[in-house]
């Protein structure tokens, strides 16, 4: 996906006049951002991403229009697959309207028609771009201290490997329930071969006996009958117990999560209103938050945040206590259940012995075989099911391994580790960093000095920039690689802490890098930056509260 031009107003802090970006085809340019806080510099990422997908991470449609004029109107121009797309999206009035090749595009409802952008015309799905199109050191955790779990989960974003995530996370669904019938199967199976046991030693004993009738045999098969039919009932009375159990467990629950999911949003609320008296002073219109008034607002808050903390711990331990009990509950009743079974098919057997005692004279066992014949048919046709559905949990446990670390995953990544480390190696080497980096299939990342492996806290807060640096342009290469048709990239704060010469060398390496992959690269920066190797210069202004930017051709 090439974007060609971009256009908009009264985006955000953006007011009534339109401002444009074109980009030249098959260039990369670096482009130097200026701008005061609050101008407006971070806009220019988020209305692209508008424009191309309906959508910007982390706000509402309603609040991006301009809160002065409450409209909002874009354009861009790009090219994808061979085509020439162009997407006009507006706010109050709504509007979007698609032109592929110059032509008026329309499918049945504005919802499938981005569903048609989407899966047929953009090669970077949405949960790729608005991660990629972005990247800011103060943001991006270093990958020399990283998490696991973060690098983890930059990896899946880079090569798209959350689809692969979301399939395995459906194919575990899937076999849990094959294992839950897995379980049912062998307690039906036992429970048949106990019948059978039970009913072949009955007709040993009636082989023995077989001319002989003893009353108070049958007095004593009837007996037992009544006993079998008192605890059956009582297990009766047991299920429905515990069937009232796990619907009150499964309604405490559900009131607890509801708790805790309160809990947790008022807790992000409240932080996110504390967030606003870090600065000390409105991020809208300046005014100093310092006076008595904000502090007791501030203090209640914080109080409030404790007692939240508390209600949410208390959600949670009693969730936890919940979810302990449904496991007892579930493991009782499925016990009773087992127990019932197999009373319901000793019952059968002991009615079937009754009624030919009754009515015949002598006894050679026949009906018993017959029994244990159906039942020798039962625990066969459980039995092949058993097998089917241990083929189809193998065929998942398989599957499972193919979606996961180890699988296609891990193959993916180590076609191109040599490349990436290659690329790491250069660029440290033109950096004049004296130590090696290097990546296993892990995406654990190593030092080495001398030959020898070195802790990363051994480093300054500078060779740690240069180092994340060094990874972050070898991340863009392979996003390159990943969607060749991308040619925008925003860089936010990338040299802070770097000393004068680092900075020098991070730029001149910078320019190499976007001239010979070709992404327009905006450079965001609050600090004085040597401009002769920028090729454009972007400074956003912002007057009478509105935002605007002018862009200057460097040199």
């Amino acid at each position: 996906m090439k974007i060609i031009s971009v256009e908009f107003k009264n985006f955000a802090s953006y007011g009534n006049r339109t401002q444009r970006i074109d980009f030249e085809e098959d260039r990369g340019e670096l482009y130097l951002v200026l701008g005061n806080n609050g101008a407006g510099k971070s806009s220019l990422a988020r209305v692209i991403t508008y424009l191309c997908y309906g959508k910007v991470e982390g706000s509402n449609l309603r609040d991006l229009p301009n809160r002065v004029n409450r409209e909002m109107w874009g354009r861009i121009v790009l090219e994808s697959k061979g085509n020439h797309v162009e997407i006009e999206r507006g706010i109050n009035p709504g509007i979007f309207n698609v032109k592929i090749n110059r032509t008026e595009y329309d499918v049945a409802g504005k919802t499938n028609l981005q569903d048609f952008l989407e899966s047929e015309i953009f090669e970077i799905p949405y949960h790729v771009f608005k991660n990629v199109i972005i990247l800011s050191v103060n943001d991006f955790k270093s990958f020399i201290t990283m998490s696991n779990r973060d690098k983890k989960a930059i990896v899946d974003r880079i090569f798209g490997f959350s689809i692969i995530n979301e399939m395995r996370e459906v194919i575990k669904l899937k076999r849990k329930v094959v294992m839950d019938e897995i379980r049912t199967l062998d307690d039906e199976i036992r429970t048949l071969e106990d019948s059978i046991s039970s009913v072949e030693e009955k007709i040993k004993y009636v082989e023995a006996s077989k001319r002989e009738r003893d009353e108070s045999k049958i007095q004593e098969l009837k007996d037992r009958l009544l006993e079998m039919n008192s605890s059956k009932e009582k297990l009766k009375e047991a299920a429905s117990k515990l069937r009232e159990k796990l619907q009150q467990y499964d309604q405490e629950n559900r009131s607890a999560s509801t708790r805790k999911a309160q809990a947790k949003a008022e807790i992000n609320s409240t932080k996110r209103e504390l967030k606003l008296y870090d600065n000390h002073e409105c991020p809208t219109c300046q005014s100093p938050l310092d006076t008595d008034f904000h502090h007791g607002i501030k203090a209640e808050k914080e109080s409030g945040l404790e007692r939240l903390a508390e209600t949410l711990k208390q959600a949670e331990e009693e969730s936890s206590r919940i979810e302990e009990s449904l496991t007892k509950v579930r493991e009782q009743s499925r016990q009773v259940s087992i127990k019932a079974g197999q009373l319901d098919t000793q019952m059968e057997a002991m009615k079937r012995e009754l009624v030919r005692i009754a009515k015949e004279k002598s006894e050679d066992g026949g009906h018993l075989r017959q029994l244990v014949k159906d039942f020798t048919g039962k625990k066969t046709v459980k039995s092949n099911k058993k097998t089917e559905t241990d083929g189809e949990n193998y065929y998942l446990t398989a599957l499972e391994g193919i979606l996961g670390e180890d699988g296609i995953k891990n193959l993916a990544i180590r076609s191109i580790l040599p490349s990436f480390n290659n690329n790491i190696m250069l660029m440290g080497k033109e950096m004049g960093i004296p130590f090696g980096i290097l990546f296993d299939e892990k995406f654990n990342c190593m030092l080495y000095h001398l030959g020898e492996e070195i802790s990363p806290r051994t480093l300054s807060t500078g060779e740690k920039k240069k180092v994340d640096f060094v990874i972050i342009m070898a991340l863009i290469k392979m996003i390159k690689n990943r969607f060749p048709g991308l040619n925008i990239l925003f860089l936010d704060e990338i040299f802070s802490s770097i000393d004068a010469s680092g900075v020098y060398h991070i730029i001149e390496i910078l320019h190499q890098i976007i001239k010979e992959i070709g992404i327009n690269t905006f450079v965001i920066n609050h600090t004085v930056l040597p401009s002769e190797y920028f090729d454009k210069k972007v400074e956003i202004t912002k007057d009478g509260g509105f935002s605007e930017f002018s862009i200057e051709a460097i040199g």
